[in-house]
C-alpha cells in the first residue's frame, strides 16, 4: 500500500497536510461542545443565573458547530482531491504498463483481470485513501484528545469506557481474522466473472450459432453465485459490528448515568451540580471516543480488500518486461529480413515450436510460409515485429538485429495485417490512418489509394458517409471480409519497407493485384 502512495505528488501531499489542519480544528471544535453544554447545565441548575448567560453559552456552541461544519467541508473537499488524484495517476501509470507488455506477460495476466486491475482495484484503493484522509486522521486525534479531556474526571467513569473499548476491540479482532482470507478471494471472482462476460459478449455470434445461450447463462450464474456467497458472508460478518456498537454505546451511557446517579446520590448539596455537570460532559466525550473507534471500524473493513487490491496493482507495475527496448533507429539495409539459426520455444514449453530456422527476404521479394495447423507459422512471423523474442540465433531486419532497435522504429518499418482483423471505435478514416508511422497521418488521398488497393473501394463508397462512415468497436457493423481490407488497407496507408500478412484472403487479394 504505502508504495502505491509514492504516486501522489507534492501538491496532493500540502493537501493531505491541509486535511490533518482542518481535521485538528474539526475536532478541538467539536470536543469544545461539551465544555460549553457542561456550562448550560451548571447555569440552569444554578440560581439567579441570567438568561443572556445562558443564550451566549450556547451561542458559542453553535458557533463550534458551525465551524466544525466549515472545517468538515474543506477536508471534504481536499480528500476528494487527493483521492481522485491517486486514482488518474495509478490507472496511468497501469494503463502506460500494459501497453508495454509483450504477448507473455499478457497471457501471464490475462485481459480479464489485467481490466480489474485497472478498474475496480483501483477504485478500492482509492475509496481508502478518500475516507482514510478523514476517518484514519481523525479518529485517533478525536480519541487522544476526547481521553485526555475525560482524565481524571472519575475513575469509575473510566474505566466504563476503556471495558466497552476493549470490548470493540475484540470484536473488530474476531471479525477480520474470519474475513480478511475471503476478501483475497473476492478479487479473483471478479476476474473470473469479468472473463465469463467479456467471453460472452465477443462470442454472441458463436453461442447463437450453437444455441449455447443456456449453457452460458449457467456458466455465468456459477461464477455470480460463487462471488454472491463469498459477499454475502463477508458482508454478513461484517455487519455484526453495527449491533455491537450499538450494544456498547447503549451500555456504556447506561453505565455512565448509572454510576453517576449513585455518586450524585451519595453526594452532598453543593457538589451535586458539580457531578451532574461532570457526568453531562463525561457522557458526550465517552461518545466521542467510541465514534473514534466507530471510524477506524470502517477504515478496517475497507482496508483488507483495499490491501489485496493495492498487492494486485503491485504485481502489474512491478512486472518486468521481457522485450527491452534498443537504441538503434535505422538500419544499413533497406526491406530485408534474415532468419539466422533461430529456434524459439513459448516461456511455459519443455519443446521447441522453432528449431535452426535460416533464410533471407530481399526487397521485392515475396515470401509464404505454408504448413498444418500448429507447425508454427505464426509464431515464426510474430518473432518478426518481437511479440516474442527468439530463444537462439537472431533476427535481422534491414541488416540489424531486431532486439537492438527501438521498438518504435522497429514498428515503423512494418506493416502488420493479423490473423484477426482488429478495428477500433471511429471512422474508417481514422482506422485506416491509425497509428503513428513516423512520417505523419496519411492525406485522404492515400488513405482512398490504400483502401482501393486493399480492394475495399467497393464497399466503402456504398456506406452511408463514405470514408467518414462510424466503425463500431471492434468493427462489429462490418462483415470479415469488409473487416480485413480495412485491416489491410491500414497496413498500406503506413508505406512500410515490409508487409507482414498472417491471413490466406490477404495473399489471394495481392495475387488478384499482382496478376
Amino acid at each position: 500500500m504505502y508504495k502505491l502512495l509514492k504516486n501522489l505528488g507534492k501538491k496532493q501531499l500540502l493537501y493531505a497536510f491541509i486535511c490533518v489542519f482542518f481535521i485538528s480544528i474539526n475536532v478541538y471544535l467539536e470536543l469544545k461542545i461539551p465544555d460549553y453544554m457542561s456550562q448550560i447545565t451548571i447555569l440552569v441548575q444554578t440560581e439567579g443565573s441570567k438568561m443572556g448567560d445562558i443564550l451566549r453559552e450556547g451561542g458559542y456552541m453553535i458557533l463550534c458547530a458551525f465551524g466544525s461544519l466549515i472545517a468538515s467541508f474543506v477536508v471534504g473537499y481536499f480528500a476528494a482531491t487527493v483521492a481522485a488524484y491517486f486514482g488518474k495517476v495509478t490507472r496511468k501509470k497501469i494503463f502506460a504498463k500494459v501497453n508495454s507488455f509483450g504477448t507473455e506477460e499478457i497471457k501471464e495476466f490475462s485481459t480479464s483481470s489485467l481490466i480489474t486491475r485497472t478498474t475496480n482495484d483501483v477504485t478500492q484503493v482509492q475509496m481508502l485513501i478518500g475516507m482514510g484522509l478523514q476517518a484514519m486522521i481523525k479518529a485517533p486525534i478525536m480519541a487522544v484528545w476526547a481521553i485526555v479531556k475525560i482524565m481524571g474526571k472519575n475513575l469509575t467513569w473510566s474505566l466504563a469506557t476503556l471495558v466497552a473499548i476493549i470490548v470493540l476491540l475484540i470484536t473488530i479482532a474476531i471479525l477480520m481474522s474470519l474475513v480478511f482470507p475471503k476478501f483475497k478471494l473476492v478479487q479473483k471472482l471478479t476476474d473470473n466473472l469479468n472473463r465469463i462476460t467479456r467471453e460472452n459478449l465477443t462470442g454472441i455470434r458463436v453461442i447463437r450459432a450453437f444455441n449455447a445461450e443456456r449453457y452460458q447463462q449457467r456458466k455465468f450464474e456459477k461464477a455470480n453465485e460463487e462471488l454472491k456467497n463469498l459477499q454475502l458472508f463477508n458482508q454478513k460478518t461484517m455487519g455484526l459490528l453495527s449491533p455491537v456498537m450499538s450494544l456498547v454505546m447503549s451500555g456504556l451511557s447506561l453505565s455512565i448515568y448509572l454510576i453517576g446517579a449513585i455518586l450524585i446520590n451519595k453526594a452532598n448539596m453543593l457538589d451535586k451540580i458539580t457531578l451532574f455537570g461532570d457526568m453531562v460532559v463525561f457522557s458526550s466525550y465517552a461518545m466521542q471516543v467510541v465514534m473514534s473507534f466507530m471510524m477506524l471500524i470502517m477504515i478496517f473493513v475497507m482496508y483488507p480488500r483495499a490491501s489485496v487490491s493495492a498487492k494486485r496493482i503491485n504485481e502489474v507495475l512491478d512486472t518486468l518486461e521481457h522485450i527491452k527496448d534498443g537504441n538503434v533507429e535505422k538500419g544499413s539495409e533497406v526491406g530485408t529480413v534474415e532468419f539466422k539459426n533461430v529456434s524459439f520455444k513459448y516461456p511455459d514449453a519443455e519443446e521447441y515450436m522453432l528449431e535452426n530456422i535460416s533464410f533471407k527476404a530481399n526487397c521485392g521479394e515475396t515470401v509464404a510460409f505454408i504448413g498444418s495447423t500448429g507447425s508454427g507459422k505464426s509464431t515464426l512471423i510474430n518473432l518478426v515485429p518481437r511479440f516474442y523474442d527468439v530463444t537462439e540465433g537472431e533476427i535481422l531486419v534491414d541488416g540489424v538485429n531486431v532486439k537492438d532497435y527501438k521498438l518504435k522504429s522497429l514498428n515503423n518499418i512494418i506493416g502488420y495485417v493479423s490473423q484477426r482483423a482488429v478495428l477500433f471505435r471511429g471512422s474508417i478514416n481514422y482506422n485506416v490512418a491509425y497509428g503513428d508511422n513516423g512520417k505523419g497521418k496519411p492525406s485522404l488521398d492515400k488513405i482512398k489509394e490504400a483502401v482501393k488497393v486493399a480492394e475495399g473501394k467497393e464497399f466503402v463508397e456504398k456506406i452511408e458517409g463514405t470514408y467518414d462512415a462510424m466503425v463500431a468497436q471492434s468493427g462489429t457493423n462490418l462483415s470479415g471480409g469488409q473487416k480485413q481490407r480495412l485491416s489491410i488497407a491500414r497496413a498500406i496507408a503506413r508505406d512500410p519497407e515490409i508487409f507482414i500478412f498472417l491471413t490466406l484472403l490477404v495473399l489471394l487479394i495481392i495475387k488478384q493485384i499482382l496478376f
